[in-house]
């Protein structure tokens, strides 16, 4: 196998990695954590950490409550950092309908478009929990740095073989600074290094490969020219 090849696909397999972060739910009682930690230079670190139980499970319904606390510590430089998204994909695939709103995040709904795409280039994004509005919004309506809130969630799909996946767990900061995304880390995983906008990173690295990968062929096809 070329190395190009080769290294086109470690790029996709660090692609998938960066967004695989999973649970795996069954029964009314489960709980884990799901936290989340975006390195900006000097000015970071952005932080959030949250605790999920599942309510209740049927063939057809589950109820989560999820409590989310934006940790993030301002400073100088970082004079304000909200949250205004965050949701997660579901398989098999499920819709999701407010139970009891939080004091912020008081909407659901899917990832936009298509591929129920999330910020920062999440795809498959099944429940989209927000205040303003899936994308982002007001950060006067998202949770300021320091805040809590609590709200319940309702997913509604075909749970029948016993068990659903709740995976990716993204989320959206809005800065001073300008807007960060990150997959989640459940239940503090050591091997879980959130990327941030993974869809922008992803296009950045995969460019340079191709421009690579096209420098070497163009160089490959003149010096056959020049042996002919």
């Amino acid at each position: 196998m070329h190395t190009g090849k080769r290294t086109l696909i470690a790029l996709v397999a660090w692609l998938l990695a960066t967004q695989a972060q999973a649970i795996q739910i069954s029964s009314a009682g489960q709980s884990w954590s799901v936290d989340w930690s975006i390195s900006i230079g000097t000015s970071g670190p952005l932080s959030a950490t949250s605790t999920w139980i599942v309510s209740s499970f049927s063939t057809s319904q589950i109820v989560l409550g999820i409590d989310i606390t934006n940790t993030t510590s301002l400073t100088g430089q970082l004079t304000n950092a909200d949250i205004t998204t965050f949701g997660f994909g579901t398989t098999p695939n499920a819709k999701s309908s407010i139970l009891t709103a939080g004091t912020t995040f008081g909407k659901t709904g899917s990832g936009s478009g298509p591929q129920q795409t999330f910020p920062g280039g999440f795809k498959q994004i099944n429940v989209c929990i927000f205040a303003s509005g899936c994308s982002g919004g007001s950060v006067n309506d998202a949770l300021h740095a320091g805040d809590s809130d609590y709200l319940k969630i309702l997913l509604t799909g075909d749970f029948s073989k016993g068990f659903a996946n709740l995976l990716s767990f993204p989320i959206k900061f809005q800065t001073n600074l300008g807007s960060f995304h990150a997959g989640g880390c459940i239940n503090k995983d050591p091997s879980c290094t959130p990327v941030p906008e993974p869809s922008i990173s992803a296009l950045f690295g995969l460019g340079l490969l191709l421009i690579g990968l096209s420098q070497r062929r163009v160089r490959r096809i003149a010096a056959a020219a020049r042996r002919h």
